[in-house]
């Protein structure tokens, strides 16, 4: 794999806080620094154009499809895998397969939360009070 070399810029805090990371998971700042890159970085335009297609699709649903999408929520299942996939990646780091993993359900859950956040919105706009599935400030 060919790479470039980046120079940043980083507030204090921030470098320390991957310097823990990379100290906890017994690695060079680099690597964990480009694993927390490739993490947040996962989503390829493929994927874009998938949520963007599914999020116009709700438009057509009716609205009790649209307060079952809203109020959806992950499986305890996915909850718990990720939880420990985070607490190893804090403890000791993870293999390629462990990261995989952690990008496959991070995108799994930003998806639920762009689908809760679409179907709200929509079902706002059709006059309905949403207040009882929307976070208190």
């Amino acid at each position: 794999m060919m790479s470039q070399a980046l120079t940043l810029q980083l507030p204090i805090s921030t470098y320390q806080r991957l310097l823990e990371l990379a100290q906890q998971s017994d690695r060079p700042l680099e690597e964990a620094t480009l694993q927390l890159l490739n993490i947040a970085l996962g989503t390829d335009a493929g994927q874009v154009f998938e949520i963007e297609s599914q999020l116009s699709q709700l438009s057509l649903l009716t609205d009790g499809e649209l307060w079952e999408a809203a109020t959806t929520i992950a499986s305890e299942e996915d909850n718990n895998a990720i939880q420990i996939l985070l607490e190893k990646q804090q403890r000791e780091g993870l293999t390629t397969d462990e990261t995989e993993q952690v990008q496959a359900l991070s995108r799994h859950f930003n998806q639920i939360m762009m689908v809760r956040a679409k179907a709200a919105a929509t079902l706002a706009e059709r006059g309905h009070d949403i207040s009882s599935i929307t976070p208190s400030p």
